[in-house]
């Protein structure tokens, strides 16, 4: 097995585990974010940024760093978790291909699992919230995020880029 390979499936892993313990919802199209990520993110693969230089974003700041460079409608917004060693909830921008812009991390994560929503869509929904769309503080699931789980994804979100988990 690769290097990416074996991230991958490190990382869904984790959140297997983490679905698991958590169990399902009665009445919840998803028990959990992680169960949510699992039926419906994408694996992006990681890349370095192009053209050889640093990401240009602060690397503490991912969610609206990620909105801002994907808000031209080129690219979609991807939040989720990346694998650096261990489960990094982040969000990073993705294009057609599928491959990671991670526009906040030096070193690009090993692995990148998320959910591609469009850009548009994304900076909407982060205004009107004042959140990212999954992750809260303290690794605490948003509002959105329990919505999501109990009603599923709203038709015409989500961006169809990366690989659906198998």
């Amino acid at each position: 097995m690769d290097e990416l390979a074996l991230a991958e499936e490190d990382l869904a892993a984790h959140l297997r585990m983490v679905a698991g313990y958590q169990g399902a919802r009665p009445g919840w199209a998803y028990g959990s974010v992680e169960a949510l990520m699992l039926a419906e993110g994408r694996w992006c693969t990681p890349a370095p940024w192009p053209g050889g230089g640093a990401p240009p974003g602060a690397p503490d700041r991912c969610y609206p760093e990620a909105a801002e460079w994907a808000a031209d409608g080129a690219l979609a917004y991807v939040e989720g978790w990346a694998w650096a060693g261990a489960p990094v909830e982040h969000a990073w921008c993705t294009g057609a291909d599928g491959t990671a812009l991670d526009v906040t991390w030096s070193r690009p994560g090993r692995a990148y699992l998320g959910l591609p929503i469009r850009a548009e869509d994304a900076v909407r929904l982060m205004s009107e919230t004042h959140r990212p769309l999954l992750h809260g503080p303290r690794g605490l699931p948003t509002y959105l995020a329990h919505v999501w789980c109990r009603d599923g994804i709203p038709q015409g979100l989500r961006v169809e880029v990366g690989r659906p988990v198998t």
